[in-house]
């Protein structure tokens, strides 16, 4: 078994809803600390626990896990840290090191016995306990909360508590001598932070795109999350889409995002029925495909009502005139596609809403619904010609949005322009087009390919999708290549994908959610709406985030497909 054993600045330290409760309006989360052996946790004022004192001890780590850390040192015995229960974190230190907990702001601190207590007036506790070489750092709602917590955690048996945290990696994990064994330990690991337990709205467990600092369901992070889970825990898989309908409304408008208690009055890009039925494919739960049958129709349907500005199967996203999120429905929040305030019928919402009435068609088959199958074919039919007949310039061989204002092409080369490959609308000749696209050096071709515009593009840089590769457009347009017989270029884009995360995981401990397209700069240094902040410090700007969800789940089936050797 290989554990992930890279420290980074930014790695999540949480507790998992696979190993008890988890709850999004009670969490207590942290990262790594980047000047210390530390975890640095986001209460209402920011408190850190580090072990001090390590000089001279050359410390190695053993593990460095989202809820276990293990480091050995010159004196031949491990110190550990491991977030044991709800709102607990246990361990133990060697020698002269020292547990110490620092409370930024306003705080009192208060000393009971062998118990260490910080009250900051704001509601919220932490205490630390320290008994010979063992500590227990807990986090509450009161004084007595932390108090018993902190009794508990001293009296837990901290190598049973190690075993319990292995045993996910065991059940898990690739064979020590796979070349990819510790990135794929990683991916577990990080897999595990994403998830909360029932809450609220949400009948099951539910996952977030990265815990800080998205602490909500969002729906199509959802869909890619399940298509990570679908190769360790079907079951899970599938409730993770089923999640996203607890947050659908009469109408059958699925919001962006949701909390146990509130929801988003936009939406997201539609792909559940493609990630159910790739879920599917692994668990063969008919049940499953009808749970979501009906109230993907109904939002299909609403996305067809809502979403269009003419009676063309073109949809359009709704967008904004915030400057740094103008498309925020789209995912693509400050794409230059979107910096004209005009109306755009979008290529990557139309593909989207083909590619799920193609997937409608397929489950409509499995379930024997004749009717509903032709109904679904027949509409991805009328999606795939408009968007050939519109979206389509066969001047420049590429796919645009189309200006509805201006009653033009919007000619903004962008990754979402491939999506015809992944949704199955374009024929061969197109396909050829867009290959060639793909593999020109002046435009798509990278040493990371794929850049989010064209190195053409008048805005082509650093910034979120105005350049840097994203995993999950990666991965949609690998599979469309991989449709229209372009194996070898599909091959090469999920093998350098697999790679160059490896590489910056090696370097840095932590799975970004953009990356360089040149790999040239790290992704911490890309700009994310504004210039790159160091250290890292979510409620100071965020940047490149660090542990992002997709980018794990997805690299993870990725990881999977190499493995087992299926496409």
């Amino acid at each position: 078994m290989v554990l992930p054993n890279v420290w980074g600045q930014g790695q999540l330290f949480a507790f998992s809803a696979l190993d008890g409760k988890s709850l999004r309006t009670d969490d207590f989360v942290g990262i790594l600390s980047a000047d210390k052996l530390g975890v640095r946790f986001f209460s209402t004022i920011k408190r850190e626990l580090a072990l001090i004192g390590l000089r001279g001890l050359n410390p190695v780590f053993k593990a460095v896990t989202g809820d276990f850390i293990s480091i050995t040192t010159d004196l031949n015995e491990d110190m550990n840290i491991i977030y044991a229960d709800t709102h607990l974190i246990i361990g133990n230190t060697v020698g002269t090191v020292y547990p110490a907990v620092m409370v930024e702001g306003k705080s009192q601190t208060i000393e009971k016995n062998y118990i260490e207590i910080h009250d900051s007036k704001d509601g919220e506790y932490t205490a630390i306990g320290r008994i010979q070489n063992k500590f227990a750092f807990a986090y509450g709602k009161s004084m007595n909360d932390v108090v018993s917590l902190v009794e508990k955690g001293l009296n837990l048996n901290i190598n049973e508590e190690i075993k319990k945290k292995l045993r996910y990696y065991e059940l898990n994990s690739l064979a020590p001598d796979n070349k990819y064994a510790l990135l794929y330990s990683k991916c577990l690991s990080v897999m595990k932070t994403q998830l909360y337990s029932p809450e609220g709205r949400f009948k099951k467990i539910w996952s977030t795109p990265d815990r800080l600092p998205h602490r909500s369901l969002w729906l199509w992070d959802s869909v890619f999350h399940a298509l990570g889970f679908k190769n360790i825990d079907g079951n899970l898989a599938e409730d993770l889409i089923l999640d996203v309908f607890d947050a659908q409304s009469d109408t059958g408008f699925i919001p962006h995002l949701a909390s146990p208690t509130y929801a988003s009055e936009i939406t997201q890009p539609p792909v559940i029925a493609w990630g159910a039925y790739q879920v599917y494919q692994e668990t063969k739960n008919i049940n499953f495909l009808k749970a979501i049958f009906e109230n993907n129709k109904r939002f299909l349907l609403w996305c067809q009502n809502n979403r269009r500005d003419t009676d063309e199967e073109l949809y359009t996203w709704l967008t904004d005139d915030d400057v740094n999120c103008r498309c925020d429905e789209s995912g693509m929040d400050n794409s230059p596609r979107f910096d004209t305030d005009h109306r755009l019928q979008a290529i990557d919402f139309s593909c989207f809403m083909a590619n799920e009435t193609r997937y409608m068609k397929k489950i409509a088959d499995i379930l024997c619904d004749d009717e509903s199958s032709l109904f679904f074919s027949n509409w991805f039919e009328k999606i795939k010609t408009i968007i050939n007949n519109k979206l389509w310039c066969d001047e420049d061989k590429f796919y645009y949005d189309y200006d509805i204002t201006d009653n033009k092409y919007h000619k903004v080369q962008s990754v979402a322009s491939f999506l015809p490959l992944f949704s199955g609308v374009c024929n061969e000749n197109q396909a050829e087009a867009l290959f060639n696209h793909l593999t020109n050096p002046e435009t798509f071709y990278s040493e990371f390919a794929i850049p989010s515009v064209s190195k053409q593009d008048k805005t082509f840089g650093s910034d979120m999708w105005r350049g840097p590769v994203w995993v999950n457009y990666n991965y949609m347009i690998s599979l469309g290549l991989y449709d229209y017989g372009y194996s070898k270029l599909a091959d090469e884009i999920e093998t350098k994908t697999i790679d160059v995360l490896n590489f910056w995981y090696k370097k840095t401990g932590t799975m970004f959610e953009f990356y360089d397209c040149e790999n040239k700069r790290a992704p911490y240094e890309l700009n994310r709406k504004g210039l790159p902040y160091e250290p890292y410090d979510i409620t100071v700007r965020c940047q490149s985030i660090r542990e992002y969800g997709w980018t794990t789940t997805l690299l993870f089936d990725l990881l999977n497909k190499k493995v087992k050797g299926t496409k």
